[in-house]
């Protein structure tokens, strides 16, 4: 009620409306009321619902061929042609209506056509837009499949072979022994690989636990790091997946910047959640910016890590920005918009 609260109070206010419009014009028919207060409970159910799913910019497919102003362009003409036909004919008001609803239903069947045609991505309109959309796609890919390649030979490879070797000289204890914590290495390293590409977020715990052990997480695989995280956050918490899973690999990738390339003592994080909208800050104390992005020595990490963090929130029409802590350090501050089609499809399931 509280997230959808503007679909449903401007249900009832067109509703009323609509009521308010009827009683008047039939006033003088007799039982004109009737069993008039069930539409009315369908109406407004009806009327939010549909309010609901088509909340979002631009959501009517029509709007990905014509914008608004050609619409309500399209619309005046449209309605000024039925009026001279009536006008031509019979000055008939309830030929005119019958030939609006013929119109209204000829727009809401082209709709249909036209949200098939996108969902199914047979528009050609859009087809630059795809195989742009493509391209990139495959380019992600690639860059996943690379870098896993590349864990797989110098993480996983290179151990196995050394173990392999070293298999004909297990009976002496010194060689088990190196044997064996190579091999729980391996087995860290590859838990926490596992982690990165898909992070586990236990439903036993609430998100709050769940992100102070990562930040411990975090923290422990630096024992060379004097480093104090401060970390703030409701207790109530509540993130809808996916976006939970987004909050949890932010943190991760901003805290172990901070981590490998800041020399502060001391680290603060801060997530919140206002209405729909989630906020997530991050700073340090360190003495210098190191995610400047006009300095030379860092610009691989500007544009490998920061920028991937910036791309993600930009696809979900969220903001991002970074400017320094004071009195020093560097700070990035992260908002973004939990849209309520994605999160129904994870409370029904």
């Amino acid at each position: 009620m509280r997230s959808e609260k503007r679909p449903i109070l401007f249900s009832l206010l067109i509703t009323a409306a609509a009521f308010g419009i009827y009683y008047v014009m039939t006033r003088n028919i007799e039982n004109h009321i009737g069993n008039f207060g069930v539409y009315i409970v369908v109406l407004i159910f009806s009327l939010s619902v549909h309010g609901i799913i088509l909340k979002e910019k631009n959501s009517i497919p029509l709007s990905a061929v014509f914008s608004l102003k050609q619409r309500l362009l399209l619309g005046a003409v449209s309605i000024s042609v039925l009026c001279m036909v009536c006008l031509a004919l019979d000055r008939s008001f309830t030929l005119f209506i019958l030939l609006l609803n013929l119109l209204l239903a000829l727009i809401f069947f082209c709709n249909i056509l036209l949200g098939e045609n996108l969902k199914h991505k047979k528009n050609i309109a859009a087809a630059p837009g795809r195989y742009a959309l493509a391209l990139d796609r495959l380019k992600q890919e690639e860059n996943l499949k690379a870098e896993f390649a590349n864990f797989l030979h110098d993480e996983v490879l290179q151990d196995l072979l050394s173990v392999k070797n070293m298999t004909p000289k297990s009976y002496r204890p010194e060689i088990k022994d190196i044997m064996i914590e190579t091999l729980d290495n391996l087995n860290v390293r590859i838990r926490n690989q596992m982690q990165d590409y898909h992070p586990v977020i236990l439903k036993t715990l609430t998100l709050k636990e769940n992100l102070i052990s990562l930040i411990e997480s975090v923290s422990s695989a630096f024992p060379q790091r004097s480093l104090k995280v401060s970390f703030d956050c409701p207790d109530t918490l509540f993130i809808a997946e996916p976006y939970d899973l987004l909050v949890y690999r932010l943190i991760k990738e901003l805290l172990t910047n901070i981590y490998k390339h800041s020399d502060g003592t001391h680290a603060w994080i801060t997530v919140s959640s206002e209405k729909d909208t989630v906020n997530l800050s991050v700073c340090d104390n360190g003495s210098e910016n190191p995610l400047n992005e006009n300095s030379e020595t860092n610009r691989s990490i500007w544009h490998k890590g920061i920028f991937s963090i910036k791309e993600q929130i930009s696809d979900l029409n969220g903001t991002m920005s970074i400017s320094d802590n004071i009195p020093h350090g560097v700070r990035i501050d992260i908002s973004f918009l939990m849209k309520g089609d994605v999160s129904y499809q994870y409370f029904v399931s």
